[in-house]
């Protein structure tokens, strides 16, 4: 992860166009946009989210976009100021950027900079809008979920702008809920929400005092594994590692009765193995015999018998998937490292996979 001081020279590069930091990984965050009318209080639930995520240790990107000042051009910093009790957490980084002049609600570099943000480790980023209308709604193409957030008592504002920013909403939020007429806005919501398909929560809360904040941390938590958990479906089986009590004896069954050619054989003498390849399709064969007593799979041997010894799935982004996995509490066996063949390579204890050995590598 960045340094804090990388982290704001970085941020400045973005912010004004320049290209992404090299060799960042894809962390495991959630970007969450947050959307609605001017006056939804809007930075008050930023400030109050980000504050209960991180008592529960969950580090916090903002990205706030501010209307332009129209002196100066920069942005009119009343985002950053409700966010002043976060200034000195180093596991809060906020950074305030002026529209100049972009429609939709953000700053033509705001999505860039949650990139940046996500990359750079952060758990949680928040692409808070300016107050926006009916039709600004770029928020939900740089989002991997939108809080549409809203106040009581809006009435006919509800319907006046239902057909734009209220489609894009993966999470309706109403806010100010101590105030009277929230149960008639809820109902607005649920009235639009029943001519479509899909279940959208609806929660409300009271972000000056924290009312209903932990549930909708709750729910954002809960998308965030699962926006993160592994998905097989995404990944190829590369080999079946089978252990042997030797590779002269095993060989000739596989090359002769099997057909299956031989496309490499070599010493791996950090692993203590000898190990040959034999292509079978699109997946590969991986015999391994041990070299010494101490070895992983002379110990298996030992304990089970010659037989299959675990099941390899190429992945197309490996940081990516040990942080998914990292992320969601599964135990890995070590740190990638380096395997035959050259691949890089890690292993998924089998207690978290019903018993079975996996290997994730990336050649």
């Amino acid at each position: 992860m960045l340094s804090l001081r990388e982290l704001a020279r970085a941020a400045t590069v973005v912010e004004n166009g320049g290209a992404l930091p090299a060799d960042l990984p894809e962390g495991p965050g959630l970007t969450i946009g947050v959307t609605g009318p001017p006056g939804a209080g809007k930075s008050s639930l930023v400030d109050a989210l980000t504050a209960e995520l991180r008592r529960r240790g969950k580090t916090v990107g903002i990205v706030a976009v501010d209307p332009s000042s129209r002196a100066t051009g920069g942005a009119i910093l009343g985002d950053r100021i409700r966010m002043q009790r976060h200034h000195a957490d180093p596991g809060v980084f906020i950074r305030s950027m002026a529209t100049r002049g972009a429609s939709g609600g953000l700053a033509r570099t705001s999505a860039a900079l949650c990139e940046l943000f996500r990359k750079a480790g952060f758990d949680f980023t928040f692409l808070e809008t300016v107050g926006v209308g009916q039709d600004e709604i770029d928020v939900a193409g740089h989002a991997d979920a939108t809080l549409v957030v809203l106040v009581p008592g809006m009435g006919d504002d509800v319907q006046a702008i239902k057909a734009g920013i209220m489609e894009v909403a993966d999470i309706f939020v109403i806010n100010k809920a101590d105030r009277p007429q929230v149960e008639s806005t809820q109902r607005e919501i649920e009235s639009m929400l029943s001519l479509g398909h899909e279940v959208i929560p609806i929660f409300r809360t009271v972000a000056i005092d924290g009312t209903g904040v932990p549930e909708l941390a709750d729910a954002l938590e809960s998308r965030r594994k699962r926006e993160h958990t592994f998905k097989p479906q995404t990944c190829t089986i590369d080999h079946l590692g089978i252990a042997v009590r030797s590779l002269e004896e095993s060989l000739p069954f596989y090359a002769a009765q099997l057909g299956l050619e031989i496309a490499s054989q070599e010493t791996v003498e950090h692993e203590k193995v000898r190990v040959a390849m034999l292509p079978a399709g699109e997946a590969r064969i991986e015999l391994l015999e041990a070299l010494g007593p101490d070895s992983t799979i002379a110990k298996f041997i030992e304990k089970r018998g010659p037989g299959l010894h675990h099941v390899a799935l190429k992945v197309p982004d490996l940081k990516a998937a040990v942080a998914r996995l990292e992320a969601a509490g599964v135990r890995l066996l070590g740190a990638p490292q380096q395997g035959a063949g050259g691949h890089t390579y890690v292993f998924v204890h089998p207690a978290a996979a019903g018993g079975v050995l996996w290997e994730l590598i990336q050649l």
